[in-house]
């Protein structure tokens, strides 16, 4: 523990500021009782005081002994509050009197710190707080301070005491796993691709089972009805074993915020449910992100493999990039020669569907494709308000002219066999889910 430095209290601060008030008053009363001996007690007073202050000073100003643990998770989620306990010992004879706070990182919220505590000689006590991280990424807290008020209480010595927690905060899953809208109800037709009805030949048989009514007499295996008697149906299961590639853009169109989240953290959250609904249906997952930085994160297979995904892209973060879509999708080409159904989510401004559609000719030769573009509220919220001016009016033209321009692109790419789909950020979740079950129902890959 090292010493960080040390101020008056409030005590001494008070007890100065009445001496000084003894002082100025001190000669007024020396003359009204024509006493000049009296001029000289505030002199003998102020020396004593002093010499009272320097020796709390020296007896206080020793390392105190006091040991400090600190017992936390590892492993947070971010926006989630987390309790973190300290066990403060004495051991030594004397009695503290102290305030404590810890050197959290500057994203993490707290309202618990300072704690005001004090220790008897030889007693333990376990102390906790709450925080709250606001960002991903990795951490560390590294210090605790302590502020001991000294033994007549004149002075506050501060001291550090070093002991670095590495922690790694990831995404919350948990609060992103609300199923609530995820039926695989995407309209395909809409989004660019005609839904064919499902066929025995691409489905996986599953088991044999008495009919139920209503069901398709094609179902019924009528070798096994006339062995058992009854109406035996054939039941089938989605195929397995497919593979889905999601593109996460990591570029600068996804710094933008609506909300306490960016476009990219959106999209991460989705892209995280998606890898469990995938893995959880048997799927083969593969993810890329693009633009500040590639990564590749192939081959998945299990549910418990979403572990990985949170691991790997949990301190990912976007940055003032242009993204090159056709060099991504070179990159996803050499690495995934099966056909695949590749998710791209970004967020599309009209300029970048040149690229785009290069990257997506490329990508149709061996692969489905679906392109998931962040609506960005702002057309919404110039068209909605009320024009009263020529500039409100300018504005309206020009987002008007924006945001036909981006569905004009939206469909040219949907002419090209692409599933486009064009949603706002709180909806992204359930479109992205939709959009995997949607193909998997219409029996596309």
């Amino acid at each position: 523990m090292t010493r960080a430095g040390f101020r008056p209290s409030i005590k001494l601060l008070k007890h100065l500021g009445t001496l000084c008030v003894f002082s100025l008053l001190m000669p007024a009363l020396a003359i009204y009782f024509d006493t000049l001996e009296l001029r000289f007690v505030p002199i003998v007073v102020a020396v004593v005081i002093a010499l009272i202050i320097a020796i709390d000073w020296f007896r206080s100003r020793s390392v105190p002994n006091i040991s400090i643990r600190r017992t936390m998770p590892t492993n947070l989620s971010v926006n989630v509050e987390q309790k973190i306990r300290l066990d403060l010992i004495n051991d030594s004879d004397e009695p503290y009197d102290f305030e404590l706070t810890e050197h959290l990182p500057s994203f993490w919220q707290t309202s618990s710190l300072p704690l005001e505590q004090n220790l008897v000689p030889g007693e333990t006590v376990e102390v906790f707080y709450f925080t709250t991280p606001k960002k991903r990424g990795a951490a560390s807290i590294q210090v605790t301070e302590l502020r001991v008020v000294s033994i007549l209480g004149y002075w506050q010595f501060s001291w550090r005491h070093e002991q670095v927690t590495d922690v790694k905060v990831y995404p919350n899953f948990t609060a992103i796993t609300d199923m609530a809208g995820l039926n695989g109800s995407v309209n395909l037709e809409q989004a660019g691709l005609k839904k064919f009805n499902l066929r025995g030949s691409g489905m996986d048989f599953r088991q044999l089972r008495e009919y139920r009514e209503g069901e398709s007499l094609k179902q019924i295996d009528w070798c096994a009805t006339s062995r058992f008697n009854k109406l035996i149906s054939k039941e089938f299961q989605e195929e397995r074993n497919q593979h889905v590639i999601i593109m996460l853009d990591a570029g600068r169109r996804m710094r933008v915020h609506d909300d306490a989240l960016s476009y990219f953290d959106h999209a991460l959250n989705s892209l995280i449910l998606l890898s469990h609904t995938a893995l959880k249906n048997g799927d083969n997952l593969s993810l890329q992100s693009f633009g500040s930085e590639a990564r590749w994160l192939g081959q998945m297979k299990g549910v418990q493999s979403v572990g990985r995904v949170l691991h790997h892209f949990y301190d990912l973060y976007p940055e003032k990039i242009a993204s090159d879509y056709l060099q991504a999708a070179q990159d996803l080409l050499q690495r995934q020669p099966k056909r695949a159904l590749i998710l791209l989510v970004s967020c599309l401004r009209d300029e970048d569907f040149s690229d785009l559609l290069n990257a997506v000719k490329l990508l149709q030769k061996k692969h489905l494709v679906a392109v998931i573009s962040i609506a960005e509220p702002v057309y919404q919220s110039v068209s909605d308000t009320d024009i009263d001016t020529f500039e409100q009016a300018l504005m309206f033209g020009s987002a008007q002219t924006l945001h036909q321009s981006i569905e004009k692109n939206f469909q040219k790419l949907r002419k090209q066999g692409v599933i486009c789909l064009n949603t706002p950020s709180q909806e992204l979740t359930s479109n992205v889910i939709n959009t995997y079950l949607s193909v998997k129902r219409a029996g596309l890959l």
